[in-house]
């Protein structure tokens, strides 16, 4: 069976948590070795946990409203946890004495009464009862926060790992301010692969669904034998239909078409989350958005936050003199915006690119070409036709994909067919020519900015160019 089993999965969560507990045990010793380092470790804890609900709070930019909202609910979910200790208390300390009285039997060896038996059988019964009875209300306090949060503020959650230092995109707005759709990938892609010439592209093509496979081999395991070359020669197909597409049909299709190749990841995701949903019914809990967001820890943080905020936000509108039209804001025009735009991460789009350059209308269509072109033209030269029948192109990517990032180079430095220079030289002279136009098109200061950025132009998300050979 190629679908490994969620079994295997959910051993090695059991596995991990086992280990955090036995950690736990070297932090536990404090309390009688030395009872100052133990409330450190505890203000550490603390203070670790308000700095993680801080960087996911300062990275989804909530409204004033949303803030507001957030807390109302925090709050309640608060009152119901309250609520269900005070509700559960007897229940709790029955199951206590229980175990206390086990535990003196289990001391002196002797039999467990059939009576104490059923008893603690019945106040741990009794205590999962109370627990889902809570967790079930405190998921319907959950389901209300998801409503309140926009889809684009979700997805940010889901793939928040807490950390003290906030990693680029929980600095950048415009990563919440859009939605990352699930087959964002793979559009791009299927974007790069329309920017090919007509002439070499399906070697290139071959060489990134190859990438693909091996990605979804590690999810999926193996495919069965001759079953990968008919997949292979499935996406071909899929995207001869994609560069057939006028521009606009593209735009509308492009997530379907994506949706198409990613299909079994897709539908093993869907089977994991439906196995994640059930544990949480079963066992009580929260997902991500409930977990960081009704935590208690919450609410004086987000209190503090709006007082800041509108101590901040005092400003006399009577003082501002209004602009004649939304022509004069810049709006409308080709004149550059204020608001600051933050630095694009590693792999930017070229809308994000072109803003915090500050290039107008014509610049930005002169670079987005140039760029583009420069990245078609990179994967035919790597994906060239050889006399050994070697793809330098598909071994590149599958020595990245396995982690094997000096390998990968190395296989740059090998000579192109009928040519003098190594895959690294041309490499280098793409990009430079790139940078060449970029250099002319751009004007000094807007330049040396890209220059120092360390952005790399091929890793630049151009969208779909469609251009004659």
């Amino acid at each position: 069976m190629r679908v490994r089993t969620l079994s295997a999965a959910c051993g090695a969560v059991l596995f991990l948590a086992a280990a955090t507990a036995a950690a736990d045990e070297w932090e536990d010793r404090f309390e009688t070795a030395d009872p100052a380092t133990t409330r450190s470790l505890a203000s550490i804890q603390t203070l670790s946990e308000e700095a993680s609900i801080l960087n996911l709070v300062n990275g989804l930019y909530l409204s004033e409203v949303q803030s507001k909202q957030v807390i109302s609910l925090a709050k309640e979910a608060g009152e119901l946890r309250d609520r269900a200790i005070r509700e559960h208390a007897e229940t709790v300390q029955s199951f206590e004495r229980a175990l206390v009285e086990l535990k003196g039997c289990l001391v002196s060896g002797g039999t467990i009464p059939v009576e104490l038996e059923q008893r603690v059988h019945s106040r741990e019964a009794a205590v999962k009862e109370a627990k889902r009875k809570y967790y079930e209300g405190l998921r319907g306090v959950e389901r209300r926060l998801c409503k309140v949060l926009r889809a684009s503020q979700l997805d940010v959650i889901q793939q928040f790992n807490p950390c003290l230092i906030p990693p680029q995109e929980l600095k950048d707005p415009v990563r919440v301010g859009q939605a990352q759709s699930p087959t964002q990938d793979m559009e791009d892609h299927l974007a790069t692969i329309r920017n090919l010439p007509d002439r070499a592209w399906k070697p290139v093509a071959e060489a990134l669904f190859e990438m693909f496979l091996g990605f979804e081999e590690k999810i999926l395991g193996a495919f069965p034998r001759d079953e990968r070359r008919t997949e292979l020669e499935r996406l071909l197909t899929l995207a001869t239909e994609v560069r057939a597409l006028d521009e606009e049909e593209f735009e509308l299709r492009k997530g379907d078409f994506a949706l198409d190749v990613i299909r079994p990841i897709r539908e093993f995701q869907d089977k994991a989350q439906e196995f994640t949903s059930i544990h949480l019914r079963m066992e009580g809990g929260l997902s991500k958005p409930g977990k960081f967001l009704l935590n208690p820890r919450v609410v004086p943080l987000l209190e503090e936050r709006l007082k800041q905020a509108v101590a901040s936000a005092s400003v006399d509108l009577d003082g501002i003199d209004p602009a004649e039209s939304c022509d004069d804001c810049g709006r409308g025009s080709d004149a550059v915006s204020t608001r600051p735009v933050p630095k694009p991460g590693p792999e930017p789009k070229f809308a994000h690119f072109a803003e915090w350059l500050g290039l107008d209308t014509e610049q930005s269509e002169t670079a987005r070409e140039a760029i583009g072109r420069g990245q078609a033209d990179l994967m035919v030269t790597l994906a060239a036709e050889r006399e050994d029948g070697r793809n330098i192109l598909k071994e590149f990517l599958q020595k990245l994909l396995a982690g094997r990032e000096g390998p990968a180079l190395a296989v740059l430095g090998e000579t192109m067919p009928n040519s003098e220079q190594t895959y690294f030289e041309r490499v280098v002279e793409i990009k430079s020519g790139v940078e060449s136009i970029l250099e002319e098109c751009l004007d000094e200061e807007q330049f040396e900015k890209y220059r120092s950025s360390g952005i790399d132009l091929f890793k630049i998300k151009v969208g779909s160019l469609r251009w004659k050979d």
